[in-house]
């Protein structure tokens, strides 16, 4: 007969390392929507059905329109792996949620072609940045009441004056009284007769930094879907400082120009979607060394359930050097590195103009 005497010494009895597989199971199937939705119906077969914010906790509600980009099977949230190195270079997530459709694509730089077309036939009379992603956009579509906003660089580069900005770089005046001292000096001589002006006019016909008011392209097939603006509203800041789950987030830069040098300009939108609501930013950021700096930010929220966009409006602009001195109080290792952060810019630079937009579909 065997002795069933339990073993003396160090270990770990058989029924600990069972009830341990158990939990590490449940633990497991809990993260996985699937499982967690299929033992939550169980569970709402009670006398007290479960809320409506309890079921979108436990099953993903939005739809991955693109097979390239299908739901992650732990959290839900919709995977963009980067585009592949395959002809054409692209990448168009897109998803759905109720009857707001979210798409956004990427693709390289305009090649020379397009470029060509571009400058002859699109945009006249406007010398083009130095890098343009023209067939990258972002998309937000109301399917149910054929609604678009969309953001892209064709029509953000429409918004630029064909006319001189006035904003000068910071040796301009010295070149200048330096080029008018020489053309004196030549004029005074004896085979000089007048001074010759023409090479003092400014070359430019258009603003060279690229300012740009662009609050997107709006589309609609039925003209009473219209913004409302009621610049004493508000974004709900409240709802979005939530530490809510991110189903889908992109970031893309649209046009970019170094200004020969002399600074930044771009206009970069990123997006954020989460269960009930999105964030769109789209930033114009403009850099003149020792001149200016200047941030326009156009946000839009998209309230999914009550079928309410809100678009917010703001120019934020300031002198160089005095945000520079601001700058030198509390990050003196490094003075001019917040000026060249767009959101440090944004922060501390005072705001020129304000609007705020509603759009209500119900």
């Amino acid at each position: 007969m065997a002795d069933r005497r339990p073993l003396r010494g160090p270990g770990i009895n058989t029924f600990q390392i069972d009830a341990a597989r158990k939990v590490h199971a449940r633990t497991v199937q809990a993260r996985i929507p699937q499982a967690a939705a299929s033992a939550a119906s169980e569970r709402f077969i009670s006398p007290s059905p479960p809320t409506t914010s309890a079921v979108r906790r436990l099953v993903p509600r939005h739809v991955c329109n693109s097979p390239n980009n299908p739901p992650c099977a732990s959290c839900g949230t919709m995977i963009v792996p980067s585009p592949a190195a395959t002809l054409p270079l692209q990448d168009c997530p897109s998803m759905t949620i109720n009857n707001w459709t979210i798409s956004t694509r990427k693709k390289p730089i305009l090649n020379s072609q397009e470029l060509e077309d571009w400058e002859n036939n699109k945009l006249k009379g406007l010398t083009l940045p130095e890098m343009i992603f023209g067939n990258s956009y972002v998309r937000i579509e109301n399917t149910l009441h054929g609604w678009t906003l969309e953001f892209n660089a064709l029509d953000a580069l429409k918004q630029v004056k064909l006319a001189d900005c006035g904003i000068r770089v910071s040796y301009s005046k010295k070149w200048m009284d330096s080029k008018q001292q020489k053309q004196a000096q030549r004029s005074s001589s004896p085979t000089e007769f007048e001074v010759d002006d023409s090479s003092l006019k400014i070359a430019h016909h258009y603003d060279w930094t690229y300012t740009t008011r662009y609050r997107g392209t709006e589309e609609s097939k039925d003209q009473r879907y219209k913004f409302t603006r009621d610049d004493t509203q508000q974004l709900p800041l409240d709802k979005l400082s939530r530490p809510d789950h991110i189903l889908f987030y992109d970031d893309m830069i649209l046009f970019e120009d170094e200004l020969a040098d002399n600074g930044i300009s771009i206009l970069n939108v990123k997006i954020r979607v989460m269960d009930e609501r999105l964030l769109l930013l789209n930033r114009f950021f403009l850099r003149v060394d020792d001149v200016l700096l200047r941030v326009i930010d156009t946000r839009v929220c998209v309230e999914f359930d009550e079928n309410k966009v809100m678009r917010e409006y703001k120019e934020m602009e300031g002198d160089y050097k005095s945000l520079l001195a601001n700058h030198r109080i509390s990050h003196s290792h490094d003075p001019k590195a917040a000026l060249r952060d767009s959101n440090w810019v944004a922060q501390h630079a005072p705001v020129v103009s304000r609007e705020y937009e509603t759009l209500n579909f119900d």
